[in-house]
């Protein structure tokens, strides 16, 4: 048989050649428990692992050249059992990396000049030391185990050298198994030495059952009848002995139900199937199918950064919402060249300067894209101009009408012109492109006086585009949608009906966050006795209301080594005795509070006006020190102002609140969660969606967190009046719940809102609204760890249909559209209720991870409605009992939906529920409540 397994990875040869070295360092070796037969298999060649997706499948076999330390402890807390690929019989690179590695005395005569590779002697010692040396040292980077390729390369050599090479194979696996035993060992073949290797193999990997891959052509191809067969007698005896068989065939991305028939036919087989591409470079189908969350929003940044790029600003709140991660490409040289099906629901572009500056590049990636049928979705301009391309989509380009009054021929409203604003007919600015014969549907044409046709809007095959003028209507004061653009995005993505990942509600009750910036601290409120606005926002807003508050200070309004040193013995004490309050957790707002996280950025922009400065002007400071900022404020509020039990937890940003990637992962390195940025705003005067900003900003140094709902300094005019505009943060809470519920209530402001009597009232006024809408509360920090499990965590479908959820971090929830029906209680795992309200129905987790089973009528047993504390655990015990825990910092409310009255048992105790319509309410006089028990008789 042919074997083309090895041949085909996709090697980044250099940096697997370092990193194969570098692992030759001294540590303990990660005591592993022994793993259980995986169900579920997956195989990753290419660069940038997508690990949220790698982490459904029990097994990821890796190259160890594309992953860190962390990526590997990762992979294994979201779930998954990395092992890392090894060549046993070749090794990468030329004589140069062979005698840099010390193995000039191992090389035999065989050189695979195809593969730059060479073939190793076996019965020589350094290589095995090599090999042995290798597995530890990846062991203590923290693999489960390892794949075992090229076990077969020994028979490229001389026929009257093979056996002894065949004889120390056997010999070295053996003494693999014996030096590292909880390492497992997973086999790509090795069929001449597995009869005498009795328990060393956790697994064995095979290739082409099915369907295979001709490597000398290039072509997929299927498999002879004569080679299954001589597999399959190779494959008997292992079955026999039970050890878990693998069984990889190739088909392309294209293929998807082809695919999936030829997994049920090897499951059903017996064995474990894994269909991919032969570079390895696709997220391929096992016993399980991710389903793709990833949306990747491609810029151009010639145009400007991606935080001012209205693909970001404009449609990433909203695919948020959907349920998706947003991955922000680049278009240059750097957009990633490994396969998108499986992987990506679909590519959006917002670009308005025409093609990139290597046009030729990105149209044959996106030609690449076209042929895996990945959707594709041109916003606001159209980067392409090549005919060829251009044909493919069915469209065509033509001169532009110029001034000439073009009029509306067809338009599809329930797409375009009845969601905000009404389609006017426009000229300016047009694309002049028009669709051919056959081409996509039009959603909006025109015609002008020539009789040309043109057609900004419309929905493909393939996706679609959307082309200004007819996105947005936008003027001096304000923009609305013209677009409908969650019509638009559903109908040309082909976004599938499935689970969504939920920020705004957690367990059946809208979430709630509170937070400060530190400005105005030393400021005097205009009440009674003037005391300093911290003073007045700890006994006035903090103390009378239900709601936890993470608050953060600037050190240079506080310390004495600020701007007002004077009054740090009076400020220091109102700081500590706030930060000491159990309502509170502690945050920073920098030193010097920048007003421009990136002032060599902001500089040069046209009409750059630094009203305030660059910072606070506090002497001595003249330059300013990020790490000044970040890890000495923290240092400061830890040190002076708090308590090792309560130890700072997050950064609030200041100013434009824009830190490069190299200051947010300053932050992380100082261990500090981050929020602020974006500017998320919508009133009954200017109600557009327009107004919603995304949550997250990924970035080399990690995710900025920006803040939900923006602070009152917008809704007051910069802090100029009228200082009771803050009020209309209730119309934001409002607009933001119906009819789609997109946000929670997320109440962010300064100190500074203490001051005045309008803002006070205003204050007054909102925190009524939030306590009226009874949400859960949550600390800023726990928030942000659910808005991490939004971007981190992954869909599968399992062999049956169950929808798999794993790396949802601290996020609890999923919606679902109704037609996709209601949890199964008792097949589900990790779930614990639902509450079905008009924006959605909303399915409360237990877990990280979770198996949700649906049916199509509500389960009659005993279902988590409602509560007001984060949910730890909730296992059936039956149809009737359930186990539970919570814990969080006020007293436990929840109800439950059941025909039968129900009662909880803890401790020693027992509640009787209040019933309501179906509903048995329980208020228990506790914050921590383990392992209690629901019964419902």
């Amino acid at each position: 048989m042919e074997i083309v397994f090895r041949r085909t990875r996709v090697r980044a040869v250099a940096k697997r050649l370092f990193a194969a070295l570098a692992l030759f360092v001294s540590g303990p070796a990660v005591q592993a428990s022994a793993l259980p037969s995986p169900s579920s298999v997956v195989f990753w060649y290419a660069d940038q692992p997508p690990l949220s997706e790698l982490a459904q499948f029990d097994w990821a076999v890796v190259e160890p050249g594309h992953m860190t330390a962390s990526d590997v402890k990762t992979l294994r807390k979201l779930g998954s059992h990395p092992f890392a690929y090894v060549s046993v019989g070749e090794f990468d690179g030329n004589k140069a990396a062979i005698d840099k590695a010390g193995l000039r005395d191992a090389v035999s005569p065989v050189r695979n000049d195809s593969w730059n590779s060479q073939v190793m002697d076996l019965t020589v010692s350094a290589w095995r030391e090599h090999l042995l040396g290798r597995a530890k040292a990846l062991q203590a980077e923290g693999y489960d185990g390892l794949f075992l390729d090229t076990l077969d390369s020994f028979q490229l050599l001389p026929p009257a050298s093979r056996e002894a090479q065949r004889v120390a194979l056997a010999s070295l696996l053996r003494e693999l198994h014996k030096r590292q035993p909880t390492l497992k060992l997973f086999f790509n073949r090795g069929f001449e030495v597995l009869p005498e290797l009795d328990g060393v193999a956790a697994a064995v990997a095979f290739e082409s059952m099915y369907a295979g891959w001709d490597a000398a052509a290039k072509r997929y191809r299927p498999v002879p009848e004569s080679d299954r067969q001589w597999l399959l007698g190779e494959l008997q005896p292992l079955r026999a002995k039970g050890i878990p068989l693998v069984a990889i065939d190739y088909l392309p991305p294209e293929r998807r139900d082809e695919a999936r028939k030829l997994a049920k036919r090897l499951r059903e087989e017996g064995f474990i199937p894994f269909i991919s591409t032969p570079e390895l470079d696709s997220m391929g189908i096992s016993n399980i199918e991710v389903q793709p969350r990833r949306i990747a929003l491609v810029f151009d940044p010639r145009e400007d950064d991606l935080i001012n790029n209205s693909g970001h600003t404009l449609l990433g709140g909203l695919l948020e919402y959907l349920g998706y991660r947003v991955d922000y490409l680049a278009a240059d040289s750097s957009l990633p060249e490994h396969r998108f099906r499986g992987l990506y629901a679909g590519i959006v572009t917002w670009m308005t300067t025409g093609p990139p500056q290597d046009s030729s590049a990105f149209n044959r990636w996106l030609g690449k894209r076209l042929d895996e049928q990945v959707p594709l979705v041109f916003f606001a301009g159209l980067p392409v101009e090549d005919s060829g391309l251009l044909k493919r989509l069915g469209l065509s380009r033509s001169l532009a009408p110029g001034t000439q009054a073009v009029t509306i021929t067809y338009q599809d409203k329930s797409l375009i012109g009845a969601f905000e604003a009404p389609v006017q007919p426009r000229s300016r600015d047009l694309t002049p492109v028009s669709v051919l014969p056959n081409g996509p549907k039009a959603a909006l044409s025109l015609t002008g006086k020539s009789g040309q046709t043109y057609v900004p809007v419309a929905v493909a095959e393939w996706g679609g585009l959307a082309l200004s003028p007819y996105i947005l209507e936008v003027n001096n004061e304000r923009s609305r949608w013209i677009l409908d653009p969650f019509a638009f995005l559903q109908a040309s993505l082909h976004l599938p009906m499935q689970p969504r990942p939920d920020t705004t509600t957690e367990n059946g009750r809208r979430i709630a966050t509170v937070h400060i910036d530190g400005d105005g601290f030393p400021s005097r409120a205009e009440v009674r006795g003037s005391p300093y606005a911290g003073k007045q926002v700890l006994d006035d807003f903090i103390r009378p209301n239900p709601f936890l508050t993470s608050v953060s200070i600037i050190e240079g309004e506080i310390s004495p080594r600020g701007m007002f040193p004077h009054l740090a013995r009076e400020l220091e004490p109102i700081a500590r005795d706030l930060f000491a309050s159990p309502k509170v957790e502690v945050a920073t707002h920098t030193f010097s509070h920048p007003f421009f996280m990136q002032p060599e950025v902001a500089q040069k922009r046209e009409n750059f006006d630094a009203e305030y400065g660059l910072k606070m002007a506090i002497p001595g400071y003249d330059k300013l020190d990020f790490h000044r900022e970040v890890f000495g404020s923290r240092d400061y509020i830890n040190q002076h102002l708090t308590t090792p039990e309560k130890p700072v937890k997050m950064i609030f940003w200041p100013g434009d609140a824009l830190p490069s990637a190299a200051t947010i992962k300053m932050a992380y390195d100082a261990g500090l969660k981050n929020v602020n940025g974006a500017s998320t705003m919508l009133t009954k005067a200017n109600p557009s969606l327009t107004g919603l900003n995304p949550l997250l900003r990924p970035t080399e140094g990690g995710l900025q967190y920006y803040a939900p709902i923006i602070n009152e300094n917008l809704y007051t005019n910069l802090w100029k009046g009228p200082y009771y505009g803050f009020r209309d943060v209730i119309d934001t809470f409002e607009l933001t719940d119906s009819p789609r519920r997109l946000r929670g209530l997320h109440l962010y402001y300064h100190f500074y809102s203490s001051t005045k009597q309008a803002s006070i009232k205003a204050m007054n006024e909102i925190y009524g609204y939030m306590r009226d809408q009874q949400p859960m509360s949550l600390w800023m920090s726990d928030y942000l760890d659910r808005l991490h499990g939004l971007y981190q965590s992954s869909l599968a479908r399992t062999a049956d249909g169950a929808w798999q959820v794993r790396g949802m971090d601290a996020l609890r929830t999923l919606r679902l559209d109704p037609q996709m029906g209601w949890p199964d209680l008792l097949r589900s795992q990790g779930v614990a209720g639902v509450r079905d309200l008009p924006q959605g129905r909303y399915v409360h987790l237990s877990s990280d991870q979770a198996l949700l089973v649906l049916r199509p009528d509500r389960d009659p047993r005993p279902a988590l409605e409602e509560a007001n504390l984060p949910l730890q655990q909730w296992r059936y015990l039956d149809d009737r009992r359930v186990s539970f825990s919570f814990a969080g910092q006020i007293d436990l409310t929840f109800s439950v939906r059941s025909a039968s009255a129900c009662r909880v048992e803890v401790d020693g105790q027992r509640f009787a529920g209040k019933a309501s319509a179906g509903l048995w309410t329980f208020q228990l006089p506790m914050k921590q409540v383990s392992n209690a028990q629901l019964i419902c008789d």
